[in-house]
Order: structure tokens, then C-alpha cells, then sequence
């Protein structure tokens, strides 16, 4: 799409879009706007004076320290930039900017107290390009927070940076395909491209955009992000309309849903004119009948010197927290250091350390490796057909307590999502709650069309030993029973589910579709049917088979085949008689096993699929589709399209 094109769309719907329920950030929004405004009075396709009154609210946020000011920051320096000393930014709402964001707390060790999230993946980057970008403006003014000039916070975030660059160009993101932090990474990244003094910085941030399009560009499916996320969120995970990334998606390629949530993301690519390569283009638009990505991100903490990133070196420990690894034995005593003085992050590291040492002092052992929030190795299964598509994280850290990561997801298009957890409360916004993230993370693998998962929850948390699977039946063309199997079309793609242990239909919950779908709530509710699949029981196992009339004629022929397809055993060992598969196996301390061998589910390369074929780790991606080659050169600083 044309980026004034893109802007003048973001213009016109700002205010009718579909954006779900309200958000505390929702005033961010006009922020964007704002700035939108400016560029297409710049270039004549906007006539209106900016209103400024939004730019109050923000710059309170800023000054308050408060959390997720980072967020508006891209912005705000694009003004700064791009439309000071013209009629489109008055001198005094300039110098309004340029105070809030020289007085700006931009790193952890900076005095004062700490009220927001400095250390996961999407907000390192956002400070370290924010710091850069604001010193590298105002060189020789001295920022209060502590008292360097902006020469110095210049060099400081660009240390950092060149660090959080290096780190994503070898092993992607830890936050991996999640729907809401890849466009802050974005969003970080694009005022590095265009402004950074160092041409390094600059061609790897370019760079690095690129590599985030390519993940959505293999692992999207209809313009939207379905399927396994590092980190997730209720509303965007069952109603893909309010994914940020799908309006990027229709920005960059065309395909995506600019009827849905509006995009300050989509809206900077667009400010600042970037174009999708062209492989990249070509590779998601791809409607091959199948197409398969295995890809690899992040580490582990113990393989992490093996790969030069040593976890007893300080310089590394934005690597560990990253990761949100804070708690591992291996990085407890650097993460003691993060903080200059107490905050709340130290309860937990100094509690996780001193259990390390009584443990050592009783010579017991302990578990090394505690944190729930942890998005270490993960190795990512998808599979596209044109009328479904299976993302998996392959056994991703089974068995232990989760967080925001959700494991895997098939999707049908649009709302005809299919996945199941591990609940952890009976609401819809707790960092893991009913549906957004796990209590315990399964044993969950995915092998062509078919998706195994395993659960075994721990027994102490006595109100949630139950698994559940979200199954909107209102979404699909068709819904029918048969057996003990469940059975879903949409178009022309099926579903099959099966729960080992004896599964029920749950109730309709009014406060979902208020989470979900904000003043249009009771219309939804209106038509909706059940849609939570429940299994009592500490263990369970889940069979997911996936279908289409190109693959298997009609619906009914696809449930036919389901008539000896059968599930035996239990979460220590199952087996399952695929109709397409054959005879599946699996088991909580098993391998894979697929007609009696083995299928390996760990160490993929970096990416192994039609359009790119890259060891992990990786510094050169080499991207071709649809005749198109592009090039991405990490350790030559080199970026070709063709």
C-alpha cells in the first residue's frame, strides 16, 4: 500500500475503527494521529490544523515515569525531527517535547525510582533507541536524571543497542510472533533506520525490520498472527481483529484486516516510508498447497557461553533478562546487580538467590531454572495449507508453570481459532488467566496436519486442575459430534478434537465478549454458542487433526475417517491412530513416534522452510520467492532487494 495512502486510511478511521474495549493507552493513539497529521499536511493531503491538546496527556505520562512511556517516544521524536520550525509543530509545543524528554528517566541505574518495564525484549529496545535518538538531538544539554549530557546518552544507548541488535540478528526474539510486541519492536527500529549517526546501526535496524516481517510473512495465515506467541493477551488471541500486526501485514502485502484495530505501527512504517521487500512480499502472499516453517529462536541459559553470550558477564545480563531468565542459577548473581537501589524485581531474584544457597549450604538440590516467565529455546512448527494453519512451539518447557506463552494454536481463518490451556484463573486479564497463557505448559507437538498435546498440572494448585479447549463454535459454517470426537468446518477447511479424559461443554460467559469485542459486546453475545471444551483432571491428552475438501472430499467423508481413528493410553504414554498420520505415539518422557520413527522436534536451523534455509545461529538470511531475492547481510552491514 502506498504510505499516504496507508495514512490518509489511519486518518479517516481513527475515530470509527473497531478497536474493542477501551485501554488504559488508548490516548497514545492521538499521539500517532498527531503526527499523521503533520506528515500529510507536509505533503498536501491534509488541510486541518493538528491538534495539539493530546500532546498534554502524553508528556504528563513521560514526565510521571510512568510505565509504557516508552511507547510514545517514536513519535514524539519524529516531530522533533521532521515538522520542528514549520507551521505543523509550534515552537512551544516543541519545546514541551524536548523538556519532557530530556528530563526522561532512560536506563535502570539512573537515579530516582523505578515504575516501569525497562528489561523485557520490546522495551530495551524501545529505551535504547530512545536514548540514542533524544542525546544524539541534544548533544550538549545536560539530562537531569543524571546529569550526563546527550553526547553520553547517545554512546550509552547506542552500546546497549548494538548489543539488543547483535542478540536478535543471531537468535531472533524470545518474544517470539507475539502479536502486540513485535510492532514496538518495530516501532524502535524505525527511527534507528532513519536517524542513527552509525551506518551499523542503521543498515541493522533496517535489517532487523525486514527479519520481523519475514517471521509474520511465513507464520501469518489470511492477515492475521495466529498460532504460538512468546507472550500473549486475551483480546487480540481470540479475536484476531485486534491485532495490530494485521494492518502492518495489509500495509506491507495487502493482506490483512484494515477494518480492524488501527495500527500506530502500521501508521510509522508508512510516516517513514518503508517498503516490504520484495522475496518478503512474495513469500506471504505464497499459496502453495502446503507450505511448512520450522524455525528456531532464543536459547537456553545453559547454552548460552557455548554461543558467546556468557551469563557471568554484566554486559550480557539484558540478554538473560531478555529472556526474562532473571531467576536462573546461572545469572542470579548479575541480576542481583541490575538495580542500583531496591525495587521490586529484587524480592524476587534476592529470594530465588538465597534459595540457591540454603539449598547448597543442605546439599539438596533445586530446580535451576524457576522463572515462570521464561521464553527460552523455542522451536516453532507451521504448517499452511490454504485452509488452515498448525503453529506449535515444539515441547516448549513442559511441565513447568507458565506465564504469557502460549504453545500453539490451529487456525480457519479470521475467529475460527482452535487451542487449548491450562487455566490459571477464572478471568480475562491475569498474566496467565482463563485463556491468554498456561498454569503449567504442556507437552505440546505438532507433525503435518495433526497437533498432540499433553498436560500434567502440578497438584497443588487444587482449583485448576482442569484443561480446556477453546472451540467457538459460532465461528464455524458447521459444528457436529460423533463419538467422543468434536468436529468443526469453515470453508472449505475441518477440524477434528478429541480429550482422552471424558470433556463437556461449559457455559456462555458474558464477561468475555465484554473483554473481546467493548460496545459491540451484546450484539456478539447474541450469537454466540458454546465454545469452552472442558476436561476435568490433573492429566489429560488432546488430539487436534486438521482437514480440507482438497485433502479429504467433502466434510462428511473428512468425519468418516474418524470411525477407528482412536486415542489410548494416558499423559506418561499415548497413542493415536491418525487417519492421515498412521500410528502416532507419545509420551510426557517420550520421543515423537510416527509410524514406528522417531520425528525430531528440538534444534531446528533458524529457518528451514521454501523461501530461506539458515543455520542457527544465524547472521545472513538469504530470502527468495516469486523470483525475487533479498539479502540480508548482518555482518556486512549489507541489504540488497531484487
Amino acid at each position: 500500500m502506498n504510505p499516504n495512502e496507508y495514512l490518509v486510511h489511519y486518518l479517516n478511521n481513527a475515530e470509527k475503527a473497531y478497536t474493542g474495549p477501551a485501554h488504559p493507552f488508548d490516548f497514545m493513539r492521538g499521539v500517532y494521529l498527531e503526527l499523521v497529521k503533520m506528515e500529510l499536511l507536509r505533503d498536501g493531503h491534509y488541510t486541518a490544523e493538528p491538534d495539539m491538546a493530546v500532546l498534554s496527556s502524553a508528556l504528563q505520562w513521560i514526565d510521571e515515569r510512568n510505565d509504557c512511556a516508552d511507547f510514545l517516544i517514536p513519535a514524539l521524536v519524529r516531530m522533533l525531527h521532521e515538522h520542528r520550525h514549520t507551521n505543523r509543530l509550534s515552537e512551544m509545543n516543541a519545546e514541551k517535547i524536548e523538556q519532557s524528554l530530556i528530563n526522561f528517566k532512560y536506563w535502570l541505574d539512573e537515579p530516582g525510582e523505578v515504575h516501569a518495564c525497562y528489561f523485557t525484549e520490546n522495551h530495551q529496545i524501545l529505551f535504547h533507541s530512545a536514548e540514542y535518538l533524544v542525546g544524539q538531538l541534544f548533544m550538549d544539554r545536560v539530562f537531569p536524571s543524571n546529569g550526563k549530557t546527550g553526547a553520553w546518552h547517545k554512546a550509552h544507548g547506542a552500546a546497549f543497542a548494538r548489543r539488543w541488535l547483535q542478540w536478535r540478528i543471531r537468535f531472533g526474539f524470545s518474544e517470539w510472533l507475539t502479536q502486540g510486541y513485535y510492532m514496538e519492536d518495530i516501532s524502535a527500529l524505525l527511527g534507528l533506520w532513519r536517524y542513527a549517526d552509525e551506518e551499523d546501526i542503521r543498515v541493522q535496524s533496517h535489517m532487523l525490520i525486514d527479519m520481523l516481517m519475514f517471521d509474520m510473512a511465513v507464520n501469518g495465515f489470511h492477515g492475521h498472527l495466529p498460532g504460538t506467541h512468546g507472550r500473549v493477551y486475551t483480546a487480540p488471541l481470540l479475536n484476531p481483529d485486534l491485532e495490530e500486526c494485521s494492518s502492518v501485514m495489509a500495509y506491507a502485502w495487502g493482506e490483512g484486516n484494515l477494518e480492524g484495530k488501527l495500527s500506530n505501527t502500521a501508521a510509522l512504517l508508512a510516516v517513514y516510508g518503508y517498503e516490504c521487500p520484495k522475496a518478503i512480499r512474495a513469500a506471504a502472499l505464497e499459496k502453495a498447497p502446503v507450505l511448512t516453517n520450522r524455525e528456531r529462536m532464543s536459547v537456553n541459559v545453559n547454552d548460552a557461553l557455548r554461543y558467546g553470550v556468557d551469563p557471568a558477564d554484566f554486559n550480557n545480563i539484558m540478554f538473560f533478562w531478555g529472556m526474562q531468565t532473571y531467576s536462573d542459577r546461572l545469572c542470579i548473581d548479575q541480576s542481583a546487580k541490575v538495580f542500583p537501589t531496591w525495587n521490586w524485581m529484587l524480592n524476587r531474584v534476592h529470594a530465588y538467590k538465597e534459595r540457591y544457597e540454603l539449598h547448597d549450604a543442605a546439599g539438596i538440590p533445586c530446580e535451576d531454572a524457576p522463572d515462570y516467565t521464561s521464553m527460552t529455546q523455542v522451536d516453532i512448527y507451521t504448517r499452511k495449507t490454504p485452509d488452515y494453519s498448525i503453529s506449535c512451539a515444539q515441547d516448549f518447557r513442559r511441565g513447568r508453570m507458565g506465564y504469557q506463552q502460549h504453545p500453539w494454536s490451529v487456525s480457519l481463518g479470521g475467529r475460527a481459532l482452535v487451542f487449548a490451556n491450562s487455566p490459571a484463573s477464572e478471568e480475562y486479564r491475569n498474566r496467565p488467566n482463563k485463556w491468554a497463557g498456561n498454569l503449567c505448559l504442556p507437552k505440546a507437538v505438532a507433525h503435518e496436519n495433526v497437533v498432540l498435546v499433553i498436560y500434567r498440572i502440578l497438584p497443588d494448585f487444587v482449583d485448576y486442575l482442569y484443561t480446556h479447549a477453546y472451540f467457538p463454535q459460532h465461528e464455524f459454517d458447521e459444528v457436529a459430534m460423533k463419538d467422543s470426537w468434536v468436529f468443526g468446518r469453515k470453508g472449505n477447511g475441518y477440524i477434528a478434537m478429541r480429550s482422552l479424559g471424558e470433556a463437556r461443554w461449559g457455559s456462555i460467559d458474558p464477561e468475555l465478549f465484554k473483554t473481546l469485542y467493548g460496545g459491540a459486546w451484546e450484539q456478539e453475545l447474541a450469537r454466540a454458542r458454546p465454545y469452552e471444551y472442558a476436561a476435568q483432571g490433573h492429566q489429560n491428552v488432546w488430539v487436534f487433526e486438521l482437514g480440507s475438501k482438497a485433502e479429504n472430499g467433502s466434510f462428511d467423508k473428512f468425519m468418516d475417517g474418524f470411525d477407528h481413528a482412536n486415542l489410548t493410553g494416558d499423559s506418561w504414554h499415548a497413542e493415536y491412530r491418525s487417519p492421515s498420520c498412521g500410528a502416532m505415539s507419545i509420551g510426557w518422557d517420550e520421543d515423537l513416534m510416527v509410524n514406528g520413527q522417531a520425528v525430531g522436534i528440538h534444534d531446528y536451523p533458524r529457518y528451514d522452510n521454501s523461501f530461506c534455509h539458515a543455520a542457527f545461529p544465524a547472521n545472513c538470511l538469504e530470502i527468495r520467492c516469486g523470483g525475487h531475492t533479498t539479502m540480508l547481510d548482518f555482518d556486512k552491514a549489507e541489504r540488497t532487494d531484487s
